[in-house]
């Protein structure tokens, strides 16, 4: 009999999103000021408003926010490879489990949750065949 991770994947996203809040992945945007001097980098935040939103995408995704030791019950080698997880839970204050779907989680640096920026530590997925069925994020401020 074939497991059907489409379906485990929409679970998933129902708990997740039953249980959790909407939280906001953050990564840079690169923008060159000048291709022909590419260290110069991007180009400085509007003086006007201090905003930076055009420097950045995001990535609203549903998350439960947890506390590393609450994660070490799944064990070490349960979401893949054993040391890549414990460095999420070593080096984090907290962790996110999110439904991310397939967005590669490893390219953002923040995640944004009611006003406050964590910096991503570590991303591990629980990934079975082809499917993503949770991501968990490590983070810390």
């Amino acid at each position: 009999m074939a497991i059907d991770y489409t379906k485990l994947a929409l679970t998933a996203q129902r708990l997740i999103t039953d249980a959790g809040r909407t939280v906001t992945l953050v990564k840079p945007v690169k923008t060159l000021t000048d291709m022909v001097k590419p260290w110069n980098g991007s180009p400085a935040p509007d003086a006007s408003t201090g905003d930076a939103d055009d420097d950045e995408i995001r990535l609203q995704v549903p998350g439960v926010q947890v506390l590393p030791s609450a994660v070490r019950i799944f064990g070490l080698a349960a979401l893949g490879d054993a040391t890549e997880f414990r460095g999420l839970v070593t080096f984090s204050e907290l962790i996110y489990i999110v439904f991310a779907g397939e967005e590669d989680l490893s390219t953002y640096t923040l995640v944004r949750d009611g006003g406050v920026d964590y910096q991503i530590e570590a991303t591990q997925e629980l990934k079975p065949g082809n499917k993503t069925l949770l991501g968990y994020i490590g983070v810390r401020r």
